[in-house]
């Protein structure tokens, strides 16, 4: 657990170590570092090795497809497919495709990391002022995040609602809302009600819409702040329904073996093969005794907090919500995939040798 006061403390002093430079493109180049090993972005002379994320931002305002990217920067690539990509890079904004005296604002640390490249038009929404208002929502309430993932360009966390309390045999459950936002492009400002399950902290959200707003043109914040609050307010009423799903999740038996079942759900909702399989390893280890869709959901949002990933985690935990507010007809088509799987489907779901 986390209370607001510490997230704000932890976005703080991570804060301090970064620095923002709002320059024309010209003053920026895209090379390899000196073995040839890893890209890097030069800003006045000072190497910078950009993340996966700001690559990604690179390669779409440079005209560089994401899966050329993947390609030629991922596993398997050598020095020559580097150099390639610098190469490609640099054609993307050759003969002005982009103006060089075009602004971006890229984000440094001083780990020697390049978090983001964005463009003016892209309006940061500062991470410690969402978190004050969400503690303005709440002004007679000490706030606890059940959990609380991110750092000081992104934030991802599950807040704890007071006096929103339920039981059931297995667990004691909570209502929780889930809030996030990024200011380097990997999240919009989003609210969304969720549930969380003492037993095991995990937590699920995604069966009712979420409230967000896109960091785009200009953001009037006392608009937002009474958006943001709204929303809070207005999600508080479907925590219930959330702790209700969950439970009728357990009138939802299998109709086919377990494996093959979480199989279909993680070819269903593109989980990676090392998801695939920790979700199957924490049903095996923890939810084995519930062969119905309340074991599959609690599987899942298990293994979600294992996810290094922020974004994964809550995407996981949304999954979850999906999968308690299907009709009953889609339960039984998924179940019915999951009972026509072949041995080859399986194993390549969960990235396991034929």
């Amino acid at each position: 657990m986390i209370t607001v006061d510490q997230a704000i403390d932890k976005v703080l002093d991570q804060r301090r170590q970064r620095q923002d430079f709002c320059i024309p493109l010209k003053r920026f180049s895209l090379t390899l570092d000196a073995n040839g090993d890893n890209l890097v972005g030069v800003i006045d002379g000072q190497e910078y090795r950009p993340t996966d994320h700001c690559l990604r931002l690179m390669a779409t305002k440079m005209n560089v497809p994401h899966v050329t990217l993947k390609k030629y920067n991922g596993e398997g690539s050598d020095q020559t497919d580097r150099e390639l990509l610098v190469q490609l890079f640099k054609n993307g904004v050759r003969d002005g495709r982009v103006d060089p005296d075009k602004e971006f604002r890229f984000r440094t640390y001083t780990d020697g990391t390049l978090r983001a490249m964005l463009t003016k038009k892209y309006a940061i929404v500062d991470n410690v002022w969402c978190l004050e208002q969400i503690k303005a929502a709440f002004p007679n309430d000490p706030l606890e995040f059940a959990h609380f993932r991110g750092d000081a360009d992104t934030i991802y966390g599950n807040m704890r609602i007071p006096g929103q309390d339920y039981k059931s045999n297995d667990s004691d459950y909570g209502g929780m809302i889930f809030v996030g936002n990024s200011e380097i492009g990997l999240g919009r400002v989003s609210v969304a009600p969720g549930v969380w399950r003492q037993v095991c902290t995990n937590g699920m959200m995604g069966w009712a819409p979420a409230w967000s707003k896109v960091h785009l043109g200009e953001i009037d914040l006392a608009e937002l702040s009474a958006e943001i609050v709204g929303g809070i307010h207005r999600a508080i009423p479907k925590l219930k329904d959330g702790f209700d799903l969950m439970i009728a999740a357990q009138n939802r038996a299998l109709g086919a073996d377990p494996s093959k079942v979480i199989a279909e759900v993680a070819d269903k909702y593109k989980l990676e093969s090392p998801q695939a399989r920790e979700t199957l390893e924490a049903f095996g280890n923890h939810e084995s005794q519930f062969r119905n869709l309340f074991g599959v959901v609690n599987a899942i949002t298990r293994a979600a907090q294992k996810q290094k990933v922020d974004s994964e985690q809550f995407r996981m935990e949304e999954i979850g919500g999906k999968l308690c507010s299907m009709s009953d007809q889609a339960w039984q088509r998924l179940n019915l995939s999951a009972l026509n799987l072949e041995d080859k489907a399986i194993n390549k779901i969960y990235g396991l040798a034929n």
